[in-house]
């Protein structure tokens, strides 16, 4: 999956990547902030991580549902965003529908929200 804003306004701040490197539209928590990386970067390069967009698509966790408005969480194992609440992180709502069987989600990302 690459990266796809559909709002042009979004807030990001500079990472730069570990060893494994960075994938453009990957989902990833750096200390207390959930975003999405912009560009795929390898070690030690930098890239941007966007905490804040009122319209993004995100990875979506197989198997679960949400309704427009609904809270997600983001898994930090699967790297992907859940309806679940428990040992996961608020990082926005559901901008659309999310079917069982979808593998990304528009969302409101609000990654810094304090857990």
């Amino acid at each position: 999956m690459g990266l796809e804003i559909r709002n042009p306004n979004f807030k990001s701040f500079k990472v730069t990547a570990p060893s494994a490197g960075y994938t453009a539209g990957a989902m990833e928590k750096i200390e207390d902030t959930v975003g999405i990386i912009v560009n795929t970067v390898e070690l030690d390069e930098e890239t941007a991580l966007i905490y804040e967009c009122e319209k993004i698509v995100v990875p979506k966790s197989a198997g679960v549902t949400f309704a427009a408005g609904d809270k997600v969480y983001y898994n930090e194992s699967a790297k992907a965003v859940t309806s679940v609440a428990s040992g996961n992180t608020l990082c926005g709502r559901a901008n659309v529908v999310g079917e069982s069987a979808d593998t990304t989600l528009e969302i409101s990302l609000s990654g810094h929200i304090a857990a």
